[in-house]
């Protein structure tokens, strides 16, 4: 691994400042933004322990950006398009299943297979190693459930680089 001169503690932002004073600031999430928060502190890729932790990063960093000159307007989209994406996965978690399911008992066995060996290409293929987990995680209900009928799928799992 090339040495980028990162230091982890970099995003550790203290709770108090140089006079040991703290505010409480109260803020309404939206619920995949708090799924992302912990998504965050879990992955293992960041020295955060707390959602508090990432908050105040994530603070900084936004106070950073703002005072610099904005992004385009892409930028600012791809930015809300997360909360957006995650409603939109809340929405469709199931889908997968239901449908294999729905294959099912019309007895089209192959279409099921099919679907399910098609989203896993699809889903190893997002980019992004947050939603791509996400997404991969709707597969396995769904192999239980052919699994339950006899259909055995080998899927292949791979990783994407960070």
């Amino acid at each position: 691994m090339p040495n980028t001169c990162f230091d982890p503690a970099y995003l550790i932002v203290p709770a108090h400042d140089s006079n040991a004073k703290t505010v409480l600031l109260t803020a309404e999430l939206h619920p995949g933004q708090v799924r992302m928060l912990e998504y965050i502190v879990n992955c293992g890729r960041f020295p955060f322990h707390q959602n508090a932790q990432v908050m105040r990063w994530a603070v900084c960093w936004a106070i950073h950006t703002l005072l610099a000159s904005l992004p385009n307007g892409f930028g600012l989209i791809e930015a809300k398009m997360n909360i957006l994406q995650d409603e939109n996965f809340e929405r469709q978690k199931d889908c997968l299943s239901v449908s294999v399911q729905k294959f099912l008992a019309a007895g089209n066995t192959d279409a099921a297979r099919r679907l399910v060996l098609q989203a896993n290409e699809d889903y190893q293929n997002i980019a992004n190693e947050y939603w791509r987990t996400k997404w991969l995680s709707t597969i396995e209900p769904a192999v239980e459930i052919l699994g339950a009928k006899g259909i055995d799928l080998r899927l292949q799992k791979r990783s994407l680089p960070r």
